[in-house]
């Protein structure tokens, strides 16, 4: 019939716009979805050049950390060495503060907790690494060297789209530190409540008992 070439000729165009208007949503779908990874590549090599550039800067830092305060200081002594002492670490945190902006950006979620991690040992290197630093000629700087140095393996593992390496002996030495010294705090933050409850129970008890009968 003739009615049926016209609408055969509508149905076709209809398809073929829909087709057209497909490809082009595809293709513009496809363009957004690269220009979104570029973004995510530009950013993850900012963060890398970030963090290399932290990590020589650290090095070269934590070669001069402060030794543990030496016995028999006068006063003068003692404030000089807290002085000093509060100066290296108020740098060492200008240092990773950075770093740990740049270690938000990383998207492999291993090597991210693992950077993570090796900042807060960075920041516990006062107090939180001191079973680390005992025994035989171990020195702090070469603790915390062979936590950042750990870390650098680490980048440069997950570039070469390696498997992440095992830490060193220092960052292992490092970790078993300061998780112990967590379990310390936790356990007397424990002992504390504890006796704080024990406080509160014979002061109740007390204020309950009757009066003694006076003579």
């Amino acid at each position: 019939m003739d009615w049926i070439s016209p609408v055969s000729g509508l149905v076709g165009a209809l398809v073929g716009a829909a087709a057209t208007y497909g490809g082009t949503r595809q293709a513009q779908n496809k363009a957004l979805a690269d220009a979104r990874q570029a973004r995510l590549e530009a950013k993850q090599d900012t963060a890398v050049a970030t963090l290399a550039d932290t990590f020589g800067k650290l090095q070269r830092h934590v070669r001069d950390v402060p030794g543990a305060r030496a016995r028999g200081l006068d006063a003068e002594e003692s404030a000089a060495f807290t002085a000093a002492r509060q100066t290296w670490d108020q740098k060492l945190e200008d240092l990773t503060a950075p770093a740990r902006i740049a270690v938000g950006v990383i998207r492999d979620e291993a090597l991210r907790a693992r950077l993570h991690q090796t900042l807060d040992l960075l920041d516990a290197w006062q107090s939180g690494l001191e079973y680390a630093y005992r025994g035989g000629a171990r020195s702090r700087a070469w603790v915390l060297r062979g936590v950042i140095s750990h870390a650098v393996e680490c980048v440069g593992a997950w570039q070469r789209e390696e498997p992440m390496p095992e830490p060193n002996h220092a960052y292992s030495d490092a970790v078993e530190s300061l998780e112990l010294k967590r379990e310390e705090a936790e356990a007397t933050a424990q002992a504390e409540a504890e006796y704080r409850r024990e406080q509160r129970a014979q002061r109740v008890s007390g204020a309950n008992e009757p009066p003694s009968p006076t003579a």
